[in-house]
């Protein structure tokens, strides 16, 4: 028997470790999975289509040392796993969906708390746009399922590419967010570096300081503490500003630190290399347009706290957010 089979419980960071040394890959074109384990020793590993069904009576591989290995399980459902290793054990699942037709997907299970209480898996999914999603990609978002859309698009932006929504969808609920005059930096030859991070900044200014847009990310808020609407698909465009400032203050209200939030918010840089390639080749300014940096989020963070002193004061005073009943929902 592996040592700390039993003490699921135990010391977090045990976990922490396994989860910084292990991952599970999911190929997007093929959904094939994969093992990359990087800890010595003996392991196994178990599965389920969902938390609470994981298997444990049986592994479906089990190895010694470092490695990737092959996990035979269905392409078309997702899976979530019980890593167990010498060093303790943990709950695994891709980071990054398998999206053939999108980019930035990604499940915000793992991300631990400052209590060391972590996200559930299979709950919060924060994307890019749903309209190029394949056949394969709606069955594999319906075997979660997702529960509720939020599209935090423009009209115009879900007109010319509506959402394509994957079966068992109860609720699709659309929240505009402007833009704003983002796309003429796009086409401009005059653009240069300083205007696109200053509109940058100031369209995350505003994001927090216009009532419509706040009421917009407090209706966002009520969804989440309903558990009936439970697991969420939240989205814009790229998945990066107005859905990367939800995520943040979502991350905010369960005391995720601050570090790893910034961590997830600038993870986009690397999911959507592939989409505005060619937009950034054609303007390299363009790359502050289709890219994030800190100091975007740090200009929303830094109103947020000159109006009301604290993000805590903004969610609960300003949000009306109930910031334990999200916690009970959302961490375990």
């Amino acid at each position: 028997m592996i040592a700390s089979m039993t003490q699921e419980k135990g010391n977090s960071d045990n976990n922490m470790n396994i989860l910084k040394r292990c991952k599970i890959i999911r190929e997007k074109h093929t959904k094939s999975a994969y093992l990359n384990i990087n800890i010595s020793g003996e392991w196994k590993l178990y599965s389920g289509d969902s938390v609470q069904t994981i298997n444990t009576e049986k592994p479906i591989a089990q190895g010694k040392d470092y490695g990737i290995y092959p996990l035979y399980v269905l392409p078309s459902k997702r899976s979530y796993f019980k890593l167990e290793t010498s060093e303790g054990s943990a709950i695994l699942a891709e980071t990054h969906l398998p999206m053939e037709g999108g980019y930035n997907f990604r499940d915000l299970g793992g991300l631990e708390a400052k209590n060391g209480k972590r996200i559930k898996w299979g709950k919060l999914f924060r994307t890019d746009d749903l309209y190029n999603l394949t056949h394969d990609d709606l069955t594999y978002l319906s075997s979660i399922p997702v529960i509720t859309i939020v599209d935090f698009r423009s009209k115009e932006e879900y007109n010319a590419l509506p959402d394509k929504i994957p079966a068992g969808v109860k609720n699709h609920y659309y929240l505009c967010i402007e833009p704003g005059r983002l796309k003429e930096f796009a086409k401009s030859v005059h653009t240069n570096k300083t205007d696109v991070i200053n509109a940058m900044k100031h369209l995350y200014k505003i994001l927090v300081t216009d009532d419509k847009y706040i009421n917009a990310y407090k209706e966002f808020f009520t969804y989440l503490q309903a558990q009936e609407k439970l697991p969420i698909l939240f989205h814009c465009s790229a998945g990066k500003d107005r859905t990367g400032l939800a995520a943040a203050l979502l991350l905010y209200a369960l005391d995720i630190p601050k570090e790893t939030i910034i961590k997830d918010y600038l993870a986009s840089n690397d999911y959507l290399i592939d989409k505005y390639r060619a937009l950034i080749e054609q303007n390299p300014f363009n790359k502050y347009l289709y890219t994030v940096i800190p100091e975007y989020l740090e200009s929303a963070l830094n109103e947020i706290e000159k109006n009301y002193g604290t993000v805590h004061n903004f969610l609960i005073h300003r949000m009306h957010l109930n910031t334990e009943k999200l916690k009970q929902n959302l961490l375990y």
